[in-house]
C-alpha cells in the first residue's frame, strides 16, 4: 500500500463550504478528508476517490469521532482544474447523507449510491432515456433537470 495522509486546510475549506452552502444535513458530522498517494484502477480507469463510514478504529485510534471518511487519489487531483476538483469533493459529500431520528433526535447517517449511472456510448446512441424517480419534475431526466434541454416526444410512425 502506498503513502496516505489528511488533506491540508485548502481542502478542508472546500469541503466545508460545500457543506454550508448545499449540504446541511452534514453541519455537525466530522468528515475525514485523506489523500492516497496513487489511484486504484478499475477496467483501465483510474478512481478518483471513494467515500466510506468511518470505521471504528479510526475513532479509537484519535480525538475525533469521524463519521465518514473520503479517500482521494493524489495523482489524480494534482491534475484536476480547481473547478473539478470542487465537484470531486462535492460528488463524495452528494454520497454523505444524514437524518434526524425523530424519536431519539440523534443523526443517522448513511451512504447513497449516485443518483445516475450510464456509459458514454450509451448515452451517444439513446441519449438519457431513463425515466427520473416519480417525484422529479415534469417527467424531465436529471441530466434535463440540472443541465437543461427539452424531452423529445415519441413519434408514431
Amino acid at each position: 500500500m502506498g503513502m496516505m495522509w489528511k488533506a491540508g486546510d485548502e481542502v478542508r475549506d472546500i469541503m466545508l463550504d460545500l457543506i454550508a452552502n448545499h449540504h446541511p444535513h452534514l453541519a455537525n458530522a466530522e468528515i475525514a478528508v485523506i489523500f492516497k498517494e496513487k489511484a486504484t484502477k478499475a477496467g483501465g480507469r483510474a478512481i478518483l476517490g471513494k467515500s466510506k463510514k468511518a470505521p471504528p478504529l479510526v475513532n479509537v485510534l484519535g480525538d475525533t469521532e469521524y463519521v465518514f471518511v473520503m479517500e482521494l487519489a493524489s495523482d489524480e487531483w494534482d491534475e484536476l482544474t480547481q473547478k473539478q476538483q470542487v465537484a470531486l469533493i462535492d460528488h463524495h459529500l452528494c454520497s454523505m447523507r444524514g437524518d434526524e431520528d425523530p424519536q431519539t433526535a440523534e443523526m443517522r447517517y448513511y451512504l447513497v449510491p449516485p443518483d445516475f449511472s450510464a456509459y458514454f456510448a450509451e448515452i451517444e446512441r439513446h441519449g438519457v432515456w431513463r425515466t427520473p424517480p416519480a417525484d422529479d419534475e415534469e417527467g424531465q431526466s436529471i441530466i434535463e433537470q440540472l443541465f437543461g434541454g427539452e424531452k423529445e416526444e415519441d413519434s408514431e410512425e
